[in-house]
């Protein structure tokens, strides 16, 4: 983690509090010199009521005394109480506006920054303290409240009781010594080895996840999978248990040491308090007065250790909202260049030398390397090859996903990054190798919107992927919800159906670059080469991105790319492939004859 400055990390929560509440001082301040007055008063009035009550004043003076004490009192009381109502009104305003702007930048960051591991544990660790009830930057406010009370306490409280004995002080700061020390000792434990448990609450969260999917059940039952998951759930979270039974045991010891010290503390203090008395040094009321004043000025000192280590300790967190935040964007989230006008359409998408690793990767392993490839206005062109050769990773390159690790992409001779990145998906229409349908109706799914929906377009662009029918044998059409187990009036749909879904889905947002990327994969090669034609033919006059390992669905494209180990290995159509007689030849005759044996054997 870079931000660990405490200053820093302290600043930065107080000036997002003053941005998005400022209010929130306004109440937050006078309750600091309440919490010492309210404390102090009540500490000093048993004294005046024993010192009255020794000096023999009248019953009507002591009930005077009383009545201005509980007045004051009250009064106090009253303005704290509502400051701290109003603090509590705004409680976790803060915190939400934190989780809306972690999730925000998750939803726009570059993608690359979703599936990067560094990445993706300062986004959990951010996202894990805004939802945990205590989100630091907010809450650290309370710490610096407990903070000031201290000082301001034990600048009052060490006043009186210097006037007793320095002994005492300097008992009491040691005993607070002590207990920081201890409290850091337990802090730093902690956050040395967060990253050892936040792997375990990974596997714990994806675990839970996957028995909650729908999708996932008849694989659960069918498979008898229910045993061994149930297992692995528990083996990771005796795992977690494990952790939380040493941090435990950390904080175990320190209680009783700070239990300990108490003892010996308050003893001292008795022992000084009973001598002085004995020897007529102060009186019964002043004994009361000044041992309140040892335990509430021991409990303003320990308070600085403890809070000093709970600042400390937000503001590791807080740093981790910082580290987050501070994540680089490779693209361009701004002002970008225009994007093309109807009569620059279709468009031309350049890949230049271009070269990528994953950052989990070795920086030497290249999924993709070197690439140099032109695809024209309007061409229809398949990217082949053998599973990991690199196919899924260059279109995610040319979709704008990822950043060359070398080399450069433009589309109509403008680099993607000159491009605002939101503007430049929308001209991307994109189906992938999985499937994923939200819990909305199926108007909202295909328009993407649950606004502004042209419901005559998503009938047409249903109708053109071949699910009309389906859709009409349905009791309220394209308004019914997707998602089965989510809404009691969900529906289901086949894998061939969803195929089509994503189909009317891409034809709706008539983007100018097409991408299939393998959306077919669990289709029979027959399924899969009439829905390619389908595709084909609703997408004239458009950019086309064709991706399969079945060579035969993409024999009408204009051009045929064969990728081996991330390179280019073979470039030309389909005619002028085999007529090489090279890999893509092979590969095709390959999984044709095994075609023509199965269809022999049928």
């Amino acid at each position: 983690m870079t931000n660990n400055h405490i200053l820093p990390n302290v600043h930065y929560a107080l000036k997002n509090i003053w941005k998005w509440d400022k209010k929130f001082y306004w109440f937050f301040i006078p309750t600091i010199p309440f919490a010492v007055i309210l404390p102090l008063a009540a500490a000093y009035f048993p004294k005046v009521l024993i010192d009255s009550v020794g000096s023999d004043k009248s019953l009507q003076s002591i009930i005077l005394i009383v009545g201005i004490y509980f007045a004051a009192l009250l009064m106090v009381t009253l303005m704290d109480q509502y400051c701290t109502s109003r603090l509590s009104m705004r409680q976790y305003n803060i915190t939400l506006h934190y989780q809306n702007a972690i999730s925000e930048k998750h939803m726009r960051t570059d993608f690359s920054n979703t599936d990067n591991p560094d990445a993706i544990n300062k986004y959990e660790y951010a996202m894990s303290d805004a939802c945990s009830g205590q989100c630091a930057p907010e809450f650290v406010l309370q710490s610096l409240s407990r903070l000031l009370i201290s000082l301001l306490g034990i600048f009052t409280y060490g006043a009186a009781i210097s006037i007793v004995s320095p002994w005492i002080l300097i008992a009491l700061f040691v005993s607070a010594l002590v207990t920081y020390l201890i409290a850091r000792w337990q802090r730093n434990y902690v956050e040395k080895n967060k990253e050892k448990w936040v792997e375990i609450d990974r596997k714990i969260g994806y675990l839970q996840g996957f028995s909650q999917k729908f999708d996932y059940a008849k694989d659960i039952r069918i498979y008898g999978m229910f045993d061994w998951l149930s297992e692995m759930l528990l083996r990771f979270q005796n795992d977690r248990f494990a952790w939380n039974k040493k941090v435990s045991a950390r904080g175990l010891i320190g209680t009783i040491i700070n239990a300990l010290l108490a003892l010996l503390r308050n003893g001292l203090a008795y022992a000084i308090l009973i001598v002085m008395v004995l020897n007529d040094e102060i009186g019964a009321g002043d004994f009361v007065f000044y041992f309140g004043m040892i335990t509430g000025f021991s409990a303003w000192l320990n308070g600085i250790g403890n809070t000093a280590n709970d600042i400390a300790h937000k503001s590791v967190k807080i740093g981790y909202y910082r580290d987050y935040f501070n994540i680089e964007e490779k693209f361009n989230h701004g002002k970008g260049c225009a994007l093309p006008k109807q009569e620059d359409l279709p468009v031309s998408v350049e890949l230049k030398c271009v070269s990528f690793s994953y950052p989990s990767e070795d920086g030497e392993k290249y999924a993709v390397k070197s690439v140099d490839l032109k695809i024209k206005k309007g061409e229809k062109l398949a990217i082949v090859g053998e599973n990991g050769a690199g196919k899924t990773t260059l279109v995610k390159l040319m979709c704008g996903f990822y950043y060359p690790s070398e080399g450069e992409i433009k589309l109509n001779g403008h680099a993607v990054t000159d491009y605002n990145i939101e503007e430049y998906y929308s001209l991307f229409s994109a189906v992938f190798q999985d499937i994923y349908l939200l819990p909305v109706s199926i108007a909202e799914f295909v328009s993407s919107s649950d606004a502004e929906i042209d419901r005559y377009k998503v009938l047409k662009c249903i109708g053109q992927a071949g699910l009309g029918e389906k859709i009409a044998s349905l009791e309220r059409g394209i308004d019914s919800r997707l998602m089965k187990g989510v809404f009691d009036d969900s529906i289901d749909m086949s894998g061939g159906e969803k195929q089509k879904l994503m189909l009317a889905r891409a034809l709706y947002k008539d983007a100018p670059v097409i991408i299939l990327d393998e959306p077919t994969a669990a289709l029979d090669p027959i399924a899969e080469n009439e829905l390619y034609l389908k595709y084909n033919e609703l997408t004239a006059h458009k950019t086309s991105v064709y991706i399969s390992h079945r060579l035969a669905s993409t024999r009408f494209c204009d051009r045929i790319v064969f990728l081996e180990n991330g390179e280019i290995a073979e470039i030309g159509s389909h005619d002028e492939l085999m007529a090489l007689g090279g890999k893509y030849a092979k590969m095709y005759e390959l999984q044709s004859h095994y075609y023509k044996e199965e269809a022999k054997d049928a």
